[in-house]
């Protein structure tokens, strides 16, 4: 009886008392035929858009008995490569240059993979149809780097980036922007167009959006408004104003009108000994000649960019002058700046009656006497729109009676109805908001002083 051949590797297949003396050599052709199909290696370069794999029953010579196979050659048109139509598997390297076309794999008569260029690919058949492995996996763990450089398509389930916790940023590239998304893993900050560890303090030409662990996000644009708000059709609000969960207020348009609801209009000013006493809410406050100062340190970090933090002068120190400061753990040497002021006065609880530098009234202080607004206190004085006005114990006021100084912090009864440069508000409620332990209290007020 003579030798047959198996299907899936063309193995020799002997009959009983054939091929005397030469046994021995077909065995091992065998032997490594069965090698190559466990990891076996041929490069074919492409020869026509119509190709298959070379077979020979019993040689050691047939490509389709590889494990992997290296495919090469540069693509004249869309093209196939076969297999012989038996069930089997193979790793293929697809190196050839598609130039547009397409290149599938396939058993003989059956259905095609498309392989991707530059890839490698874990393929199987049936005899009848060419899987592609990776293309329909389960869990797949990568301990090191994954890359993929073909489409990524998530479709259904959840993504988790960063499971573990660990100190890792992510980020994603456009056609010109490296960090078009960023996450910066270590200091819990979430940025658009920009890498910045702070937006905020950053002089530098550095644009985009960054929101920060706790709620907060800073805008910074080159050169146009940071922030559009664009409501269609109607209407209405433009933003709400929350407070521990209350609404506190709103910006609507109306119209051509835009309207800030409620309003009350507040400047920055400072004592001149830049101390911070217990001033009671809606105390009288008067402007001084002395213009408020704020100073700064320029310096730059390890990326290039520059950055200013608030600080107090040092002593013996001059604007201009080389300084050194810790921020965050870190020790950081610039140069010391003093920032803009062309309007914003210092101050002085009123101590004049009916003053003509009445300047508003106490609403707080904006320090958290904790360095980083450079150890100065600065208040706010609320001016304009509605607020609350501190009147003196002994004064009796009606709604629309305007309010002057008593010359003391608290407020009296205007002797007139002219509103004047001494002016301090208009009253518009008598009922008392609160009231102090020296008898002076506080009535809802438009103020009119700035």
């Amino acid at each position: 009886m003579a030798s047959t051949f198996s299907s899936a590797l063309n193995l020799e297949l002997q009959a009983s008392g054939e091929n005397s003396g030469t046994w021995g050599v077909i065995t091992n052709n065998n032997l490594q035929k069965v090698e190559s199909a466990i990891k076996g290696y041929v490069s074919i370069a492409i020869a026509s858009t119509s190709d298959s794999l070379a077979t020979s029953d019993g040689s050691t010579t047939d490509e389709q008995s590889n494990a992997i196979i290296r495919l090469t050659g540069t693509l004249t048109g869309n093209t196939t490569m076969q297999s012989e139509a038996v069930e089997t598997w193979y790793i293929v390297d697809d190196a050839t240059t598609h130039g547009g076309n397409t290149l599938g794999f396939k058993p003989a008569g059956g259905t095609a993979v498309n392989l991707v260029e530059g890839a490698k690919h874990i393929l199987y058949s049936d005899g009848s149809t060419m899987f592609d492995v990776l293309a329909d996996a389960g869990n797949v763990k990568a301990n090191g780097t994954l890359t993929v450089s073909g489409n990524t398509s998530l479709d259904g389930g959840t993504f988790v980036f960063n499971e573990s916790s660990a100190d890792l940023d992510f980020r994603i590239e456009t056609d010109d922007q490296t960090h078009a998304l960023f996450i910066d893993g270590a200091n819990d900050r979430f940025h658009l167009f920009n890498s910045s560890t702070s937006l905020v303090s950053n002089s530098s030409d550095v644009f985009g959006v960054e929101f920060v662990s706790g709620g907060s996000f800073t805008v910074s644009s080159n050169g146009s408004a940071p922030l559009d708000i664009n409501r269609q059709n109607n209407d209405g609000t433009l933003v709400n104003l929350h407070q521990e969960g209350n609404g506190e207020g709103t910006i609507s348009v109306s119209g051509s009108t835009v309207s800030y609801n409620t309003f009350c209009g507040a400047h920055w000013s400072r004592l001149a000994d830049n101390s911070k006493p217990t001033i009671l809410r809606g105390t009288v406050i008067e402007s001084i000649a002395t213009m408020m100062t704020w100073y700064q340190l320029e310096y730059q970090k390890e990326d290039g960019h520059t950055f200013k933090e608030p600080i107090s002068l040092p002593n013996g120190k001059s604007v201009g002058d080389t300084h050194t400061i810790t921020i965050d753990g870190v020790s950081r040497t610039g140069k010391i700046l003093k920032e803009d002021n062309e309007q914003l006065p210092m101050c002085k609880i009123s101590d004049t009656e009916d003053s003509k530098a009445i300047y508003g009234v106490f609403l707080d202080w904006d320090d958290n006497d904790d360095g980083s607004d450079g150890d100065v206190n600065d208040m706010h004085v609320a001016s304009l729109g509605a607020f609350v006005v501190r009147i003196h114990k002994d004064e009796t006021v009606a709604i629309g009676d305007y309010l002057q100084s008593k010359g003391d912090g608290t407020a009296k009864k205007q002797a007139d109805d002219i509103l004047r440069a001494s002016t301090v508000g208009k009253v518009t409620s008598t009922e008392k908001i609160e009231t102090y332990s020296d008898g002076s209290y506080c009535v809802p007020c438009t103020l009119h002083c700035g």
